[in-house]
């Protein structure tokens, strides 16, 4: 039998993944704090769609308009994220794919490209490998 071949990221995004609450920008805290509250349920960046997956696209979409905040020799500081708009367009348009024809080029999930967003708006974050 042929299979087809599905391929997944298995990257799975905890609360100690995200970035301390003092670095979230104001405007992002209330989709920040529902995912951190849960501190040992993983969400799967395969599975699409489900409510924590979408609070941490929130909270993703939400950082790239109001950066995060990085401290450093006193200062405050913001993230650079004017390259995170084309990773976000990038998601956008997997996520159209499968939720209008079921796929993006062969695959049934946009993993690899929220994980590219993730690491994208949170550069200090150290994405766990499943």
């Amino acid at each position: 039998t042929c299979k087809s071949q599905q391929q997944t990221t298995m990257t799975k995004i905890t609360a100690s993944t995200l970035p301390p609450l003092s670095e979230v920008s104001p405007q992002c805290v209330k989709y920040y704090k529902p995912l951190a509250k849960k501190k040992k349920k993983a969400i799967d960046l395969d599975e699409i769609g489900t409510p924590r997956y979408n609070l941490l696209l929130d909270l993703m979409k939400c950082q790239v308009k109001h950066p995060n905040s990085t401290s450093g020799d006193n200062e405050e500081k913001t993230i650079d994220v004017k390259p995170c708009v084309k990773v976000e367009k990038a998601y956008n348009s997997c996520h159209a794919g499968i939720m209008g024809v079921g796929n993006f080029k062969g695959r049934k999930n946009c993993g690899k490209e929220i994980e590219s967003l993730f690491a994208c708006v949170n550069p200090n974050a150290s994405l766990p490998q499943a």
